[in-house]
């Protein structure tokens, strides 16, 4: 490149600086940066980004097509009238639903089971019988001291069962959780704690939703995204929740396989729908919320005044 500088338009001191001249030092400005802008752009043979040319926020075609995907199936489930919600109704108590979905939807209720889980917060592991956990497919049975001082060994997946979970990043798209690769899990728990419990939805107890150890320990070491996908994590952190029903035979008991006889509940039991109009439906129950024998810890963790006054439902409406 000259060292020497050549004017647009030659003038020497003294002379008459015309508005012709002027325009024509505008003109020339702008066609010598789009020549040295040409010539520049086909000297470079490498860009220090050029590596990632085919991705978009480290996402190759293949992940930004999945993600799409979702989305656009979560926003369309929402526009043809599908909807699942996540209640807590007590007692005596009328919950309406505004669904404003312009005709009565047809109405399924799942009980939501409590089940027992290792909670760790605050530096403290225990025992606990939760409605929603967040955890590592890995984390299928976790060793922890009970109350009384034992070890004991609790099973996260059901040990004569099929696999539970949803994938947390399927739950960060559909309750539009944002988040880049460099968003720490931490935060990310905290953000979709604050979406999944809003309207339409209810706010769940506190003590009804945790994660387990392996969870925590990310979050104390500030993991990102980025490293989570590094590792092979990402997609394996999971929601547990149990949502299970019957046909609504009467209560009663059955012979099980040991020769007992088992009481049997229906789920939900005592559980009552009634539409109000075309975008309003109310569900609540009469109190009484009955367990099985099974259920038994989980009551007295609970408390039986609780236990028996609140039932959690998943709610599906659909037209």
């Amino acid at each position: 490149m000259s060292e020497t500088t050549t004017p647009y338009v030659p003038r020497d001191p003294g002379d008459l600086l015309t508005a012709e001249d002027w325009n024509t030092v505008q003109t020339k400005i702008q066609d010598d940066i789009r020549t040295r802008s040409q010539e520049a752009a086909e000297s470079v043979t490498h860009v220090a980004s050029a590596d990632d040319a085919a991705t978009i926020d480290g996402k190759d075609l293949e992940a930004l097509t999945e993600e799409i995907v979702k989305r656009v199936r979560d926003d369309l489930r929402g526009q043809s009238g599908y909807q699942q919600l996540f209640k807590v109704l007590h007692a005596g108590e009328p919950s309406v639903i505004e669904h404003k979905l312009g005709r009565m939807p047809l109405v399924d209720l799942y009980r939501l089971d409590y089940f027992q889980v290792v909670c760790r917060e605050d530096d403290e592991t225990r025992l606990a019988y939760a409605t929603f956990y967040l955890h590592h497919s890995e984390e299928r049975r976790v060793r922890v001291t009970d109350d009384e001082g034992k070890r004991v060994s609790v099973d996260v997946q059901p040990p004569d069962g099929p696999e539970l979970g949803i994938p947390f990043a399927d739950l960060l798209a559909r309750y539009d959780v944002q988040y880049t690769d460099t968003s720490t899990l931490d935060d990310l728990e905290t953000e979709f704690w604050q979406a999944f419990f809003k309207e339409p939805n209810d706010r769940f107890n506190d003590d009804q939703y945790c994660h387990s150890p392996w969870f925590e320990r990310c979050c104390k070491e500030q993991q990102t995204v980025r490293r989570l996908k590094q590792n092979g994590d990402w997609d394996e952190i999971l929601l547990q929740v149990r949502p299970r029903k019957t046909v609504n035979f009467p209560s009663g008991t059955v012979l099980g396989q040991d020769g007992d006889d088992r009481r049997v509940v229906p789920r939900p039991a005592n559980t009552f729908v009634q539409h109000l109009d075309d975008n309003r439906t109310a569900v609540w129950f009469l109190g009484q919320a009955q367990s099985d024998d099974a259920e038994q810890e989980a009551v007295d963790y609970i408390g039986e005044e609780r236990f028996r006054d609140e039932l959690k439902l998943m709610v599906l409406l659909k037209i």
